[in-house]
């Protein structure tokens, strides 16, 4: 059994203006990541990849459907079991900055984790484990005195890393965590999470637009469009041989660092045949 079992959810929101229709973000979506694999979801904005991450984390309950991380569906999990859970499922999101506490000290925000979920904890171990994480996405221990504000955005992003891995969780999900930063500090940010993923086997669930990214750092990728996934394939396979129109079109859209290197645009039609690859 997968890590993550994502089955058959539907999430609708209410019209933001009177008299118009529902927006259903989420159309009865499932999906799988294992331990240690990173799983990309693709698509455009509005697609419903950013809301399949909210709902894989609750941090939004769903309609209907079921969501199972680590052996337990967590639609069914009361509060206070619920918040023992988030040990083990974690987020990094899109803007670092507004992730991050202003007003809190780097080494305050990289422990609080700690100090909810590990209350066995001294102060003093509590420290020396931010000591250590700091220096394990980069950072020097004089940044545990420094607030946000004071950081470049890159380094701010590897702040919100730490304080999303350092309860050592199963599940991370990484949503745009890099479309922030530039190519240089975006390739750091990617290969730290790498690094990271090989030390603990984290399961990955990689929300992006970005196809250069997802191509580098995913084992699998979903495609969704308009609430669906309509094709889920291995990445290579995915990118060698796409077997939906919408995945063409996403691919062919896409720009190249080659200046010498052309896509032939074509339209996507709206077809949204599910189409499943095989992972053998």
């Amino acid at each position: 059994m997968s890590l993550v079992e994502i089955s058959e959810v539907v999430k609708t929101f209410a019209a933001r203006q009177r008299g118009a229709e529902p927006v259903q973000a989420l159309k009865g979506v499932s999906l799988s990541v294992d331990e240690g694999e990173t799983v990309a979801v693709i698509g455009e904005s509005g697609s419903g990849k950013s809301t399949l991450g909210k709902a894989a984390l609750r941090l939004l309950d769903v309609d209907s459907g079921t969501i199972t991380v680590a052996g337990d569906e967590i639609g069914a999990l009361d509060a206070k079991r619920l918040r023992a859970k988030r040990a083990d499922m974690q987020v990094v999101f899109q803007e670092p900055f507004e992730s991050l506490n202003p007003r809190l000290a780097i080494g305050s925000i990289i422990a609080e984790p700690l100090q909810i979920h590990r209350p066995d904890l001294s102060t003093t171990e509590i420290r020396s484990q931010v000591v250590q994480m700091l220096d394990k996405v980069g950072l020097p221990e004089s940044s545990a005195t420094r607030l946000p504000g004071e950081l470049s955005g890159g380094q701010q992003q590897r702040v919100g890393i730490a304080r999303a891995v350092i309860t050592r969780p199963r599940f991370l999900v990484l949503d745009e965590p890099t479309s922030s930063l530039d190519l240089s500090i975006r390739a750091q940010v990617l290969a730290l999470l790498a690094e990271l993923q090989e030390e603990s086997r984290m399961a990955y669930l990689f929300v992006s637009h970005d196809m250069h990214t997802v191509e580098w750092i995913s084992d699998r990728i979903a495609v969704m469009y308009l609430g669906e996934i309509v094709e889920t394939a291995p990445t290579r396979q995915l990118f060698d041989a796409p077997g939906h129109e919408y995945t063409r079109t996403l691919l062919s859209a896409r720009l190249s660092a080659d200046p010498r290197e052309r896509h032939a645009y074509k339209a996507f039609s709206g077809d949204t045949t599910v189409r499943q690859a095989s992972t053998a």
